[in-house]
Order: structure tokens, then C-alpha cells, then sequence
């Protein structure tokens, strides 16, 4: 891949990222799948910066935030309730224990999302960060319908997909 496609993942992935603000997250306990929607914020890739991170907030009591911590694997979705477009992945939970760190993720919440700043104000909550592994991005009204990338980035070309 040269310099312009590797331009052009990063540009796709980050325009879409931008134009949502919470995620479904998939856990697990004992094999029972749990699903939540949460409030994310991304830190954006670039020419220097090769790994995907989405920040996030738990509530401390939450069941998902405990399924994370003992099983920091997670899957993630994001689109609309109609999707046309959406993208799914496979990510790694680590938590942010520092609260200097932890202040800053949540104002970036907020920053992104105004119902975040509702829901961080009143309940207590522990920051996390997402470390994408892998993606895909499915966009059902252009060719290439699919955009997929592993992480460090390495993407590699789909092509269209016929559904």
C-alpha cells in the first residue's frame, strides 16, 4: 500500500468516527454475551500516530465494566439505528486509573457530546481506553463497500462485497 491509500484509510476511518458519538460494546461473562451503548471519543489516527483509540466512560457499578475487568476484550459497533453504513471491531479495554487522565478523557466526552455531560455529571464512572485491533467499515451506497485495517495500521484492501 502506498503513501495515498494508507492517507486515504486513515481519512475514512476518521471521518467516519467523527460523525458519531456512542458505540454498542459487546462483553462477555461465563460465555453470556452483554451488550451497552456508551459515549466515545477517538483519538484521531495520523501520519504519526498508527493505533486506533476510542475513550470511553462505565458507570463503576456497571456489569460491562466488570465483565472488562476480567476479560478486556471487547466488541464494538458503531452506525445508525438504520445502518447503511457502520463499522464493527475487535478491541482491548484498559482502564485509566490516573485521574489527571481520567479528567481529560471525560472532557473529551463532553466535548463531543453534550448528553454525555449530563450522564458524566451525575454518575460516579471509570475512564477507558479501547485499543482497536481490528475494523471494518461497511457502507452499503459506495464501492468499495468494505474498508478493513488491523492494528498498528496495516490495512488491507476488501474490495467490493456483494450481500
Amino acid at each position: 500500500m502506498d503513501v495515498h491509500d494508507e492517507a486515504r484509510l486513515r481519512s475514512t476511518i476518521n471521518e467516519f468516527l467523527a460523525r458519531h458519538d456512542t458505540l454498542a460494546i459487546a462483553t462477555e461473562d461465563n460465555g453470556q454475551p452483554y451488550v451497552t451503548r456508551v459515549f466515545y471519543a477517538e483519538e484521531p489516527l495520523s501520519e504519526e500516530r498508527n493505533t486506533l483509540t476510542l475513550y470511553c466512560t462505565f458507570i463503576l457499578t456497571s456489569r460491562k465494566l466488570a465483565n472488562l475487568q476480567r476479560n478486556p476484550r471487547a466488541g464494538i459497533f458503531i452506525g445508525p439505528e438504520k445502518p447503511t453504513t457502520w463499522l464493527e471491531a475487535t478491541a482491548e479495554a484498559r482502564f485509566i486509573n490516573d485521574e489527571q487522565s481520567s479528567a481529560t478523557i471525560r472532557q473529551r466526552l463532553i466535548q463531543k457530546s453534550q448528553a454525555a455531560a449530563s450522564f458524566i455529571a451525575r454518575l460516579p464512572v471509570q475512564a477507558l481506553a479501547l485499543e482497536v485491533r481490528w475494523l471494518r467499515i461497511t457502507d452499503l451506497t459506495e464501492l468499495p463497500r468494505q474498508t478493513e485495517a488491523t492494528f498498528p495500521l496495516q490495512p488491507r484492501s476488501v474490495g467490493p462485497t456483494t450481500y
